[in-house]
């Protein structure tokens, strides 16, 4: 299943994020999305696990948590239309 994180705070790492996710189960991927100008983080990612009950475990337990200061929302990530 596929995790739509936001709200991150800017100077947050895929490790770290990875480190946090892996609680919950095996991460296949994770992309945290950056600036193409700045390459900084613009404050959300996807997350990719292999179980979709440790997925939505994750969620549900992460949702609405604070995370370095910032309340994180996170959801399943919507299909990506033009595949």
């Amino acid at each position: 299943m596929n995790i739509y994180i936001s709200n991150l705070h800017f100077s947050i790492s895929e490790a770290e994020l990875k480190q946090l996710f892996e609680q919950y189960g095996k991460v296949l991927s994770l992309r945290l999305i950056l600036d193409k100008k700045t390459k900084k983080s613009k404050g959300f990612a996807f997350i990719e696990m292999e179980n979709d009950d440790e997925a939505q475990n994750s969620i549900t337990t992460l949702n609405g948590k604070e995370i370095r200061g910032r309340i994180v929302k996170l959801s399943p990530a919507k299909a990506d239309l033009n595949k």
